[in-house]
């Protein structure tokens, strides 16, 4: 009797192994598959970052704030001064794919591509993944080639941190647009680059031509760049100064019964200075201790229609509402910023900045110019502890003081029009981030 009852029990044994084994491949297929998913024949590397914010402000304001709005006065209160406002926000979450190929006329190929659930493109409806980068690249020993979307870097340096993204936008925080850019490097110290670019924003809802202002040849941009590591550096800056800017011609289109039309051109165009300094570099790989003075400057007149800068760019047309012989002007404008980096460790650095931009309308009063911001001026202080390569958590002050045109009662504004010109946000703001 016992040998049938060992037989019986080894039987059992067989068939419980068998049933594992088939239950490990069932739960292995989804697996497999997944992993096919995301292969590919090239090199690609998946990064970003998750970020949540926690913000208040006294205004009623969201994560995105650029400007403060009007003030009350006596008999005509804008509500958005009357009530503050609270938000949570992880729209600022972004994803990356950096792509390595095969060399190509000697040289090296990549290109990356990056979203972020912002969706400050199409619509206001934050959550939906917008295209911030897509740019393919080719690198030779002095000189690379960038085609596609990408930040039009002429004017702008990113060495200093801000917690909100738009907070350094109306001082020339830059734009990505399409683009095809030659950069070329002389040596350690000098390069420069030269490239074309879209002359409005291709982002828009059906990325419909822009109606307002039409060109037959996009803009052009150039650079030219010197830096030295001779007086040390903190991360990857050094000491830096570039010069560069962008020219571009607008056709403005005007009619009256949509059957006769005509045309006026106007020039955009734009310089920037920027800079960074390490007055105490970091030694030997270690930031306490060390001190940055970076900042920018620039001049130059910007379209409402073109996308530096936005949204302050304005182009008011004089003459008859709505005739055909209307001439657009466009305002010239000019500003900047400058910040203090200071590292207490390696990982916790305080950074002041101020910022300042102002448009000079030099118009009579109309509707544009009571819309539009005069003056803008932002004063930013942030703690940021970086706990490791992939946590960071920030805290930061800032407030925003603005400048708006309005309309004189005596020029026939409504009431609406002679709300206050000016206002002031402050706005407090926590925030951390996960990098991947």
């Amino acid at each position: 009797m016992a040998l049938p009852i060992k037989n019986k029990i080894k039987k059992e044994a067989r068939m419980k192994k068998f049933l594992v084994v088939m239950l490990a491949l069932f739960l292995a297929i989804p697996a497999i598959t997944y992993a096919g998913s995301v292969t590919s024949k090239y090199d690609v590397t998946i990064g970003g970052y998750v970020k949540f914010d926690l913000g208040w402000s006294n205004q009623n304001n969201g994560p995105d704030y650029i400007t403060a709005s009007r003030e009350s006065i006596r008999g005509n209160q804008n509500r958005l001064d009357e009530y503050g406002n609270t938000y949570m926000y992880a729209g600022e979450t972004r994803v990356n794919m950096l792509i390595k190929g095969p060399d190509a006329w000697g040289a090296k190929t990549s290109a990356f591509i990056e979203g972020d659930f912002r969706n400050s493109a199409a619509s206001g409806n934050s959550g939906v993944m917008t295209l911030r980068h897509a740019f393919m690249k080719f690198d030779w020993a002095q000189d690379s080639l960038i085609f596609g979307q990408t930040w039009n870097e002429w004017g702008m340096i990113f060495s200093v941190p801000t917690l909100a993204f738009n907070e350094l936008v109306d001082v020339n925080k830059g734009f990505r647009q399409p683009q095809i850019r030659w950069t070329h490097t002389f040596n350690k110290n000098f390069s420069f680059f030269l490239g074309v670019y879209s002359q409005y924003n291709t982002m828009t809802v059906g990325n419909a031509q822009n109606d307002a202002g039409r060109g037959l040849m996009p803009h052009y941009m150039g650079e030219l760049t010197w830096k030295t590591d001779s007086c040390g550096k903190i991360g990857p800056y050094m000491t830096q100064f570039s010069f560069g800017g962008f020219y571009g011609q607008e056709k403005f289109t005007y009619t009256s019964d949509n059957r006769t039309w005509s045309d006026e051109k106007v020039n955009t165009w734009m310089m920037a200075l920027k800079g960074f300094v390490p007055i105490i570099p970091e030694k030997k790989g270690n930031k306490a201790g060390s001190f940055a003075l970076t900042g920018a400057a620039f001049y130059g007149q910007i379209s409402a229609n073109s996308p530096e800068m936005s949204p302050y760019g304005m182009t008011v047309a004089t003459g008859i509402a709505g005739a055909t012989d209307r001439t657009p002007h466009v305002p010239t404008t000019y500003g900047g910023w400058g910040g203090l980096t200071y590292y207490f460790t390696d990982s916790v650095y305080i950074t002041g900045v101020y910022s300042t931009r102002t448009n000079n309308f030099n118009y009579n009063n109309t509707l544009a110019t009571a819309a539009s911001v005069r003056n803008n001026q932002a004063y930013i202080g942030n703690l940021i502890w970086d706990v490791n390569p992939a946590v960071r958590f920030g805290l930061e002050y800032s407030r925003v003081v603005t400048g708006w045109g309005h309309f004189a009662a005596s020029d026939g504004a409504t009431a609406a029009g002679v709300v206050g010109a000016g206002g002031k946000s402050d706005n407090v703001r926590f925030a951390a981030w996960y990098f991947f």
